[in-house]
Formats: C-alpha cells, structure tokens, sequence
C-alpha cells in the first residue's frame, strides 16, 4: 500500500514537543495568544494548530516556509527567494507585481501586520506559531477570509534568560544567534535578540560560474520591554528589523538548478515594524485593550526575464523585470473586555472595540521593454467589532462575533489611472462548544468570511472590468478534541462555500477595432467550496517513545462559470495550491537520558501552481524525510540534522510557455526547485 493511502487511514495529528527531554506523564497545555483573549488549544471551538519553540526547532528550521507544512492544509507558494504567500484550504494570495493583491490568510508578528510583508517571517526567538484555519472575520477582518498564522516572540523574563545558536550546513550555509532577557527593576523586563542567516543557496549559474547567485543573507533583530505599572496598567513594546538581501535566480532553461542568467536577480527587503500595547482595569467590571503597530517596508524584486546571457536569442531578446515597493502599514485597535465581572447573570464574557488601518504601497517597476512604470495605493480601513462567550450551563457554551468594516482604496498611476472604489462587508461567527468530559471537547460553528474588492490597473480593459467586488465565504466546521494524560487527539470536519470568488486568469478582452486578445486579469467567477478534514495526534507512549503526526484531506473547487460580455466559459477546477491531502508523521526516541532521535515524514499531493486552466503545471507529490540527533549536556543541546535525506525534487512553483530558443520556444513547463538534501550542525546554550 501506498505511504499516503496509509496516511489516510491513520487520522494522526501535529503535535508540539514542550522540551527538549520529552519523556512526560502529560501533554503539556498549550495557550493560544492570537485570540480576543488566551484560552487553550483544547477548549477553542475552531480548528487550530500551534508550534511551540521545540517543534519549531526540530530540524534548525529558520523561517515559516521551513515548518508551515506540518500544518494540516496548509501550502505556500514559490517565486521568490523565501515564501510571501501562504494557503490555507485552497485558498490565498500566489503573487503580487504591478497592482495591489488581497491577502485571503494574513500574517501577524507580534500583533503587526505582516501580510505583504511575508518574507520577514523569520524564527529565530519565537516563541510560538499558531496557525488558525478558516475564516477569523471577528477579530482580524478582510486579512483572515481563510486563516491566519499568528507569530508571537519571546516575551520579556523577570530573570536572566537567554541562548546563544550556532550553525553550520552545506552549501556554506551558518547561522548564528543571541538572545537575552531580565528585570531591569521590579517593575520592567526586557528581551533583545539578533541573528544571522547566510547561505549560498542551492542554484549554481553555469554561465557566470557563480554558485551564490540564489544566495540568502538575512538579519532579524527584536526588542521586547514591558512595564507593570502599580494602578496604571501594563505597557508591552516590541521592535522587529529584518534585512533580506537575497538573490533570486532560479529558473533554469534546462529545468535543473544550473542557471544561464547574465543579470541574476534579487529578492530584497528590509522592514522596521513596531507595536505598543497597553493593558488597564478601569474597573471591576471593564478592561481596556490598545494596540498601536507601524511597519514600513522597502522591497525589491528583481529577475533577468530571459533566464540567459545576451547573445543566446536570435533576435537578441534580453529583458530585465524590476519591482520596488515602498509599503507602509499603520493601526489603532481599542478594545473594551469583560473583566472581573460577568453579565447576563454572571454567566457572559464580552469584548467590543474598533479598528483603524491605513496601508500605502508605492511602486516603481522598471522593465526592459516598457516606460518607466509608477503606482500609488492607499487603503483606510475602519472596522467595528463585538463578541460574547457565554456559558449557558456547566458543560454548553455559545460564542457569537460580529464585525463590520469599510475601506476605502486610492489607486493613481503613471499611465493616468486613478480609481478611488469603497467596500463595506461584513462578518462573524456563532459557535456552540459542548464539553462532553473533563477530556472531551466538541464543537459546531458557522463563520462568515470576507474579503474586499479590487482594481485591474491594464489600459486596455473596459471600466466594468478594471473592478473586481468583494468575496465572502461562509464556513461551516464541526470538531471533536480529546487529551487525557499523555495523549491527544483532534478531528475537524469543515466545508466552505465561497460566493462571488476572486479568480485570476486569461480572459478574452474584445479591442476598439473588434479583435480580441487575451489578458491575464482578475474577476469575479459564481462561486466555489473547499471541503474536507484536519486530524491531529499527539502520544507520548511511553518514557522511551514520543509520536506525533498530522493529516489534512481538502477537496477545493471553482464552480463553472460564463463570462456574460464575452460568452466565455471556464469548466470546474480544482484550485490551485490545494493537494487532495497532506500529512506529518513523526517519532522521537529516547536513546539514553542525554540523547534522543527525531525521524518525520512530511509529504502532500500534486496541485496546480496557478487558477488559469491555460498555465496547468503541477507540482508532484512529496514525501520528504527528515531526521536530528540530539545531545543534551545541562544547558547545552548539541543537533546534527537532516532534511530532505533521500534528496528529492520537488518544486513550489512552475509556468508553462515557450523561452528557450534551442528548441524553437517550443511551450514546456518549468520549474522552481525546493529545497535538496540538506545536512547541517547546530549547537545551542540556554539558561
């Protein structure tokens, strides 16, 4: 039998390992902080998946696209040098050149809006990952119409903590790593960390005889203060900087990861993000909740369209694309919460509050063959939002959220464009949650998602087709959740019923002069669903053994559809970024009291790259291995790992047209390779 179709039958789940001795009598309870207020993994009545710093760290693991596929339905997508889009059930961003993209799955750090901005999410000093799946409209809005994985980094000690990491792995890759926190005085502690990633990357470029023109060097440094203040609060503040200066050059005429490019290119960006929390009883009965963030963000994305050197085409074809974006990203949220005091009989937790953003992205792309190209987009979001947690007897709770939110968009650019369209929506949740034992947890819940609407910046397109309208998606998901002991398990059923769905594709544009040509745009198709399980397990067997594992079946579809002005019609299809099943399996074994084996199995199935039937290029079905043996001498862990052991090809994003002029530029697919075998030694001291 098949090692997926054994997957299947398993239902086995992710599981998060609390230390790095694991032997234990109990799975460790986890909290989770990206919620209105912290609650458990084992009581939310939705389906969620948390990695803590040990899972995180399993295989040296440096940023999110390294561990995102431990979650159960849950892909990134390629195209850059690190992953800037996520995919939750089939559904999210794949790119972003020219015009302004929505985000269907966001990205928080430390409560800042990392959605653009993606590829800053590095790991060094996080402290945990939280992957919530399906539509989380209440408490974060149009960026959560699938989900949305929530970043938190080590909070401040009241005492002297810290690490220091080193690393070492082939292709001259090295890391290295501090961290530090303690008290400052009794009512202030802190928590500073840098760290460095460097690596040539696994691409060499046979025409410049280069073997870092793929290279990755980046930086992240954070700061964390937080101050208890007698009668006046608590003030939390945190600083994020990161530096990615990567190259990108990785498209190869020969489908293989020796590249012919004279003008490799780069994948940059460097981001200062800031957020200051305050937390205050104002009485018995209310408490007060403020968020301020700010990000900005200077990005550039850069490759030699051509993939080769001048000289190689005939007609001496060779082409630069260059994408600078200068983004900004503000917000206010003020939340008033239930505090001491309950109402409605002492038997309802509340919270309401409301929201501001304002988000900018200027652009300038410079092209080969084109003008110099500029845009300016400004989005102001305004948002209001309440939810109620009541318990309506000892064991049957209801939850119910509502938010409402505006936007209101203004795009200009250099080629006299300038749209100024406004969205309202709406959405929320109704959850009923039943707690069936002191180890049994079921729940049932209906939410509404959304996302707003859009522009199609190209000259060319009529005015009904420069808008694209807002999506939303109903959710309707049941779960059962057991944990007892050293045991846990976790079941979610889900189906997802999206309405007016953003497809991107070719589409027939008829011209002035009655001829028509095809132009890859966005607009709005009937409708589509996604449907399907997460499972999720997590055993300590016994004091020598330690399994975990996680397996995810999605079924995720845009419905046919007509287009009315031009009668063209597009069949059902499966989306893209959505594989018919994906898993984790895993062990750890305890060797001696000092030493243990990690061994896990991460794999999914094919899907499509892209939503446009014309561009079917899949990628193939993985099954990855990866194995660490650890050394534990009282604060120092010593880790030889591996990934991608038996060096497997698989690719996180293709095309299919014609580019190389040694065969004619006949149409073929090609391929972005992930990551090879990877082997690697990382010493780590903690205190």
């Amino acid at each position: 039998m098949k090692i997926h179709n054994l997957i299947k039958f398993s239902l086995i789940g992710l599981t998060i390992s609390s230390c790095y001795s694991f032997a234990q009598d109990e799975i460790e309870v986890i909290q989770v902080k990206g919620d209105f207020r912290q609650s458990t993994v084992n009581n939310s009545a939705l389906s969620l998946s948390v990695l803590n710093q040990s899972a995180l760290n399993r295989t040296a693991n440096n940023h999110l696209e390294d561990v995102i596929s431990a979650a159960a339905n849950v892909n990134f997508n390629g195209g850059s040098s690190r992953a800037r889009f996520f995919q939750i059930r089939g559904l999210g961003a794949q790119s972003e050149f020219d015009a302004p993209v929505n985000y269907p799955v966001g990205i928080y750090i430390d409560d800042v809006d990392f959605s653009q901005i993606g590829s800053g999410a590095t790991l060094f000093d996080i402290e945990q990952v939280e992957i919530f799946r399906g539509p989380q409209g209440t408490r974060f809005g149009a960026n959560a119409m699938a989900g949305l994985i929530y970043l938190t980094s080590t909070q401040p000690s009241s005492s002297p903590s810290g690490k220091i990491k080193f690393s070492k792995a082939n292709y001259n890759t090295q890391e290295f790593g501090v961290a530090v926190g303690n008290r400052i005085n009794k009512q202030a502690n802190f928590r500073l960390s840098a760290h460095r990633y460097t690596s040539d990357g696994f691409i060499e470029n046979a025409y410049l005889k280069q073997d870092d023109t793929n290279n990755r060097d980046e930086m992240t440094l954070r700061g964390k203060l937080s101050i208890e203040m007698p009668q006046q609060g608590q003030l939390d503040l945190s600083y994020t900087h990161v530096n990615m200066d990567n190259g990108y050059d990785t498209f190869s005429l020969d489908n293989t990861r020796q590249t012919l490019s004279d003008q490799p290119g780069k994948d940059t960006q460097q981001t200062n993000a800031y957020s200051v929390q305050y937390k205050k009883p104002l009485n018995s009965a209310i408490k007060l909740h403020s968020i301020v963030s700010y990000a900005h963000s200077d990005t550039l994305y850069q490759y030699d369209e051509d993939w080769a050197y001048e000289g190689i085409h005939p007609d001496g074809y060779s082409s630069v694309d260059s994408y600078a974006h200068d983004k900004t990203n503000a917000s206010l949220e003020l939340r008033l919460l239930s505090h001491q005091e309950k109402i409605l009989n002492n038997s309802t937790q509340w919270v309401t509050g409301i929201y501001l953003q304002e988000s900018k992205d200027k652009l300038v792309r410079d092209y080969t063959y084109s003008d110099l190209f500029t845009s300016d987009f400004n989005n102001q979001k305004g948002a209001i939002f309440a939810q109620s947690d009541s318990q309506l007897n000892d064991d049957l709770s209801l939850t119910i959220g509502l938010r409402y939110e505006i936007h209101k968009m203004d795009y200009r650019n250099s080629q006299q464009l300038n749209i100024t369209p406004d969205y309202e929506m709406w959405g929320g949740k109704l959850a009923l949650a039943y707690q069936l034992s002191s180890d049994t947890f079921a729940f049932a819940s209906i939410n509404r998602g959304y996302m707003r609407g859009g522009i199609n910046y190209n000259g060319t397109l009529s005015d009904a087709q420069r808008y694209y309208t807002p999506e939303y998606l109903w959710n309707y998901e049941a779960g059962f959740k057991y944990r007892h002991n050293n045991f846990a398990f976790n079941l979610t059923a889900f189906y997802m019923d999206r309405e007016d769905i953003q497809l991107n594709k070719y589409f027939e544009v008829e011209r002035a002069d009655g001829s028509t040509e095809f132009i890859s745009f966005t607009r709005n198709a009937q409708g589509g669903y996604s449907t399907g399980l997460e499972a999720e397990l997590n055993w300590y067997a016994s004091d020598v053994l330690h399994l975990y594992a996680s397996f995810g079946q999605l079924r995720a579809i845009s419905e046919r559809y007509t287009v009315p002005s031009s009668g063209q019609t597009f069949a059902e299809r499966t989306l893209s970024q959505s594989p018919d099943y994906s898993y984790q399996l895993g062990a750890n074994l305890n060797l001696t009291q000092d030493i243990w084996f990690n061994i896990e199995a991460i794999g999914k199935d094919s899907y499509y790259f892209s939503d446009d039937s014309d561009n079917d290029v899949q990628a193939d079905k993985r099954n990855l291995v990866n194995a660490a043996l650890n050394y534990q001498n009282n604060n120092l862990l010593v880790k030889l790992w591996a990934r991608n052991i038996f060096d497997q090809d698989y690719y996180v994003q293709g095309f299919n047209f014609g580019n190389d002029p040694r065969d004619g530029y006949q149409s073929k697919f090609y391929y972005q390779y992930g990551e090879p075998a990877r082997l690697g030694l990382t010493l780590e001291y903690s205190y």
